[in-house]
């Protein structure tokens, strides 16, 4: 492509996001000039799906992984690129947790005389609702001034922007704060061990951590898998944007960009691009452009021109706005599904040791007795791994088989190399976890990871921190400023952050809004009829 070429969207990003946003554009004006641009060597972005060795129709997720029953514009896409679905399982009454250094099944966390935590009498409820919820009950009753508070129909948009906890703003207090002010902190200790998570009660500001949590993981959310990998929902959506004659490109890495004035007098946006690995300086035209790009990516990007110079304190404040979330998950591949002679067979454990939690990846083939466990872990957590994510001292753990060479599409589990010593201290805590003896027999073969912190990433999430007015920063950042043809989408500055929905819900908002595009075809689904069903579900 040469500078005398003009696109008429140039979007940078190939992420859900970026793809998503290129087909629609190009969907709805088959004539437009629209093209992707990504740094990296593959479309989908944190949506990772790969084929572990010897288990040719299992899909392991090490990037997203599912989408919950309030994700609705995500089944609407997945329904109209004809994927299959099935269940995606997490609690399973026979699953393990093991907390304080006792060995639980799931089902026993309901039950006040087997947990070993000192939770107080009053707060024993929430061993049956969730102490999240019973924590935003409590702490809404003072906010609201109202005796009972239904969880269902609070308009959380008017607490955030009015709410007021013994006079302090919500988006200034963290939910932490509140969730211990409202229960106690055996309970919320109970809460964040059983969670498996690390950053979901401790990162966000009150006003949008508890709505995320309550909608994300509540008691009656239950969640979805795409049976061939999440990934190929982005994979079809390339196809169907290249069919109508769009088209990506790979490896072009955006260095900087800046304001230009087009032939014909208008305003458009000149990109420079290295491309490929000797960084091959390429310039590009466009009328307008998307950047479907989390915080770190943007971040990456020169702090030059018109939007992004750092003087530009407004436009830097909203990128700024959000906290990525540091993020890995690793796969363990075993010849032999020992877990199952305890019962297991899918779903999720949870822990307080460093690995924090664990899902057994179901298998359908039954000629196949191999068998994966998938460990995931974010925040402080992460901290414990921090020599062990390192391949400086062990290096990559050797896998014992090739990757499975079916004609996926997919990426190679191989290209995803796990640290040897990191392999080897999750299948340590594994053991432990489970209380099973190590012994030849039950060492893993083969691993994949990926760590999601690492650039350009920045994180496999972005939270909304204190002090933000989410809401304000959601809407203006969609077009950093007023005057400039860029424009910004993705999970990062949505209200969905960390998820697909999110990610599709900000380039809708931005194509309606700004492309003035119509609300997509059935069975798309807009961010406004979104919103509808997911306050009526």
């Amino acid at each position: 492509m040469t500078e005398h070429t003009i696109l008429d969207v140039a979007v940078v990003g190939a992420g859900i996001s970026g793809i998503y946003s290129a087909w629609r554009l190009g969907a709805a004006s088959p004539t437009a000039r629209v093209q992707i641009f990504d740094g990296s060597d593959r479309v989908g972005g944190r949506l990772l799906s790969v084929v572990p060795p010897g288990i040719p129709t299992a899909r392991v997720e090490i990037g997203g992984m599912r989408y919950t029953s309030s994700h609705v514009q995500v089944a609407g896409v997945v329904k109209y690129l004809g994927l299959a679905t099935e269940n995606f399982v997490v609690g399973q009454p026979n699953n393990i947790a093991y907390v304080r250094g006792r060995r639980l099944r799931t089902k026993d966390l309901t039950n006040a005389k087997k947990i070993p935590y000192d939770i107080a009498p009053k707060d024993l409820k929430g061993l049956k609702t969730g102490f999240p919820a019973l924590a935003a009950e409590r702490f809404l009753q003072i906010v609201l001034k109202k005796k009972k508070v239904d969880l269902k129909t609070v308009d959380w948009l008017s607490v955030a922007r009015t709410g007021r906890y013994e006079g302090h703003a919500l988006t200034d207090l963290t939910m932490r704060y509140l969730f211990t002010r409202a229960v106690g902190h055996e309970a919320f200790q109970f809460a964040y061990d059983t969670s498996g998570y690390d950053s979901i009660f401790s990162t966000w500001n009150a006003a949008d951590g508890f709505p995320w949590n309550l909608d994300d993981y509540g008691t009656a959310v239950t969640y979805s898998h795409v049976t061939d990998g999440y990934l190929m929902m982005a994979l079809k959506l390339q196809q169907l944007f290249e069919r109508g004659g769009g088209k990506v490109q790979l490896r072009h890495r955006l260095v900087r960009f800046d304001r230009v004035t087009l032939d014909d007098g208008s305003v458009g946006v000149r990109l420079e691009f290295a491309v490929g690995v000797r960084n091959k300086p390429v310039t590009v035209l466009a009328r307008k452009l998307i950047l479907a790009m989390p915080r770190r990516a943007i971040e990456l990007i020169e702090p030059s021109g018109v939007v992004l110079d750092a003087t530009n304190r407004v436009v830097r404040a909203l990128i700024e706005s959000v906290t990525p979330i540091p993020l890995f998950k690793i796969a363990l591949a075993y010849r032999t599904r020992w877990w199952e002679k305890l019962g297991i067979t899918k779903g999720q454990t949870v822990t307080d040791l460093p690995i924090r939690q664990c899902y057994y990846w179901p298998i359908e083939d039954p000629k196949t007795k191999h068998g994966v466990i998938l460990v995931y872990d974010d925040g402080s957590d992460l901290d414990y791994w921090a020599a062990l994510r390192s391949t400086k001292h062990g290096g990559i753990f050797k896998n014992a088989e090739a990757t499975n060479g079916a004609a996926t599409h997919l990426p190679h589990w191989n290209d995803f190399g796990a640290p040897k010593l990191m392999v080897e201290e999750v299948h340590r805590q594994l053991l432990e976890i489970h209380g099973v003896k190590p012994r030849a027999t039950i060492e893993p073969f083969s691993a994949a990871f990926m760590d999601w912190g690492t650039d350009p990433f920045g994180g496999g999430a972005n939270f909304w921190p204190l002090h933000v007015k989410s809401h304000d920063v959601a809407r203006k950042i969609l077009q950093p400023m007023p005057t400039e043809p860029v424009y910004v989408c993705g999970d990062a500055y949505s209200h969905a952050q960390g998820w697909v929905e999110g990610a599709l819900a900000t380039a809708e908002e931005m194509l309606q809004g700004y492309f003035g595009l119509a609300a997509p075809p059935s069975p798309l689904v807009s961010p406004r009829d979104a919103g509808r069903a997911t306050k009526s579900g």
